[in-house]
C-alpha cells in the first residue's frame, strides 16, 4: 500500500514534513495534493515534485483520491481543516496545539473516529523517550520536574495574536505540558501567572507555571519569548534518581541514582529532523494497519485542558482543579 497524502499548510513545518516524506518515505507514501493561499508556498511544494496544487482546501478534498491529510495550518484553522477531512473517512496529523481552545478541541475529537493523530512531537525525541525508559525501569516514579526556557517569540507575525495562535501556552507550551503529562500522569490542580512584556503583541509572553500531578508529583515550566538571550534546561528528579538536561532538543544530558552513580551520560546530538521522521513512521503505520494512532484526540484533550486551566488561574490568581467542569 502505498498511503495518498494530502498536506494543507506548507509553511515551515508542512514544508518540512513534505521534504521528509520526499527523502525518506517515497516508498510508502506520496504526497498527491497540497493546498496553500501562498504562491511561495505552491512553488516550493512544485519544486519538491508536487503536481496538484490548490488554493481552496475544500477543491483538493473533492477532486483527490486521499488516505490522510496532515494539517499544518496556524490554530485558528485547525477545527475547519481537521474535521472536513475526519468526516471524509481521511486519517489526520494534526500539527500541535489541537486548536485554539478547549470547545474547539472537543469539536474535533466529536469526529477523531479513531483516525486522528495529534503532533506532539517530543513524543517521537529518542531523548525523551531514553529519559522515560529509564523513568519506567529504574528510576521509579517522578516526584518533581522541571522545565525553564526562555527565548524569543518565533518570527511569524501570527504567533503574537491571540485569535490565530490562541496564546504562548498554548502554541508552543503544549509540547512540554505533553512530556510532563507523560511522565508523572494526569494533572489535578494548576496554578499559573502570566505576564505581556512585548508591545504589539495580545498574548502572554511570560509565564510561571505549577501543576500538581494526581500522584502528588509536582511540574514546573518557566517560560519567556521576551528575553535579549536563550536559556533552557530541564530535567526529573524521581524516587530512584535524576535526569538533567543541558538544553531542549540538544545537549548534555546525565542519569544517576540517589547514591550518586551516573547510569548514563553523554552529549545528545542526534539532528532534530529525526524525531518528525519518527512521527511520519508511526502516522503510516496507523493508516497503512487502520491502528488508532498515538498521540491521538485523548491526549489532544487532556493537554488543552492543562491549558485552559493555566488561563484560568492566570486570569483569577487562584489554584484551577481538573477535570474542569
Amino acid at each position: 500500500m502505498v498511503v495518498k497524502l494530502g498536506i494543507v499548510g506548507v509553511g515551515f513545518m508542512g514544508g518540512t514534513l513534505l521534504e521528509l516524506l520526499k527523502k525518506e518515505f517515497a516508498s510508502r507514501a506520496q504526497v498527491v495534493a497540497v493546498c496553500d493561499v501562498a504562491d511561495q508556498a505552491l512553488e516550493k511544494a512544485r519544486s519538491l515534485g508536487v503536481e496538484k496544487l490548490y488554493k481552496d482546501y475544500d477543491e483538493m478534498l473533492d477532486k483527490e483520491s486521499l488516505d490522510a491529510v496532515i494539517v499544518a495550518t496556524p490554530p485558528h484553522l485547525h477545527r475547519e481543516h481537521a474535521i472536513k477531512a475526519l468526516r471524509r473517512g481521511l486519517y489526520v496529523l494534526l500539527e500541535k496545539p489541537m486548536a485554539r481552545n478547549l470547545e474547539e478541541a472537543k469539536e474535533i475529537a466529536a469526529h477523531a473516529g479513531n483516525r486522528l493523530m495529534i503532533a506532539f512531537s517530543l513524543r517521537f525525541h529518542e531523548l525523551y523517550q531514553m529519559v522515560k525508559n529509564y523513568l519506567d525501569r529504574e528510576l521509579g516514579e517522578v516526584l518533581f520536574q522541571w522545565h525553564v526556557a526562555l527565548g524569543k517569540i518565533p518570527p511569524m507575525p501570527w504567533v503574537g495574536k491571540k485569535e490565530i495562535s490562541g496564546g504562548m501556552i498554548n502554541e508552543h507550551t503544549v509540547h512540554v505540558l505533553y512530556i510532563f503529562r507523560w511522565y508523572a500522569g494526569e494533572v489535578r490542580e494548576v496554578i499559573a501567572r502570566t505576564w505581556t512584556i512585548q508591545s504589539g503583541i495580545d498574548i502572554e509572553d511570560n509565564a510561571a507555571v505549577t501543576l500538581i500531578h494526581e500522584n502528588g508529583a509536582v511540574s514546573q515550566l518557566v517560560q519567556s519569548w521576551s528575553g535579549g538571550h536563550r536559556w533552557r534546561k530541564w530535567g526529573v528528579q524521581a524516587k530512584n534518581g535524576r535526569v538533567t538536561v543541558e538544553d531542549y532538543l540538544v545537549g548534555l544530558y546525565r542519569v544517576s541514582r540517589n547514591d550518586g552513580s551516573v547510569i548514563a551520560e553523554g552529549e545528545f546530538n542526534k539532528p532534530v529532523e529525526h524525531l518528525w521522521i519518527n512521527e511520519l513512521r508511526a502516522f503510516l503505520d496507523s493508516v497503512e494497519n487502520g491502528w488508532k494512532p498515538e498521540p491521538n484526540e485523548v491526549d489532544g484533550l487532556r493537554v488543552q485542558e492543562i491549558v485552559e486551566a493555566i488561563y484560568r488561574s492566570a486570569q483569577s490568581g487562584t489554584v484551577v482543579k481538573l477535570p474542569l467542569a
